[in-house]
């Protein structure tokens, strides 16, 4: 588990560290679109932990499915996780866009075009 923590985690705090380090820098436009990478994870962080942890959590409290003689929990809450684990799968592709547009920014600097 703190292989995963320090994945889940480390992105966020490696992205803020390169908004910051950018800004720094004076390239604004880079680190603009590292925040929004920043803002859009923070985003995706607080469904997981707000919505899907604690439903994963009741789904994990009835147990072997085999041996659960209710399952009607699995139903009740089936819509509300699809529907937050796409909204979660589409604001990290979104956060991965903006960094990939960093990187696209970052290299015309490197070449000497103005971001």
């Amino acid at each position: 588990m703190p292989h995963f923590a320090l994945v889940f985690l480390g992105a966020l705090a490696v992205t803020v560290a390169v908004a910051a380090i950018e800004y720094r820098k004076g390239r604004r436009t880079v680190a603009l679109w590292a925040g929004v990478a920043a803002a859009l994870y923070v985003v995706a962080l607080a469904v997981t932990f707000a919505v899907n942890i604690p439903l994963n959590n009741e789904l994990a409290a009835i147990g072997d499915p085999a041996r659960a003689g209710d399952l009607s929990v699995v139903d009740r809450f089936k819509e509300v996780w699809e529907t937050t684990n796409i909204m979660r799968t589409l604001l990290c592709t979104a956060a991965l866009g903006c960094l990939a547009h960093c990187l696209k920014l970052h290299g015309r600097g490197a070449a000497g075009v103005p971001d």
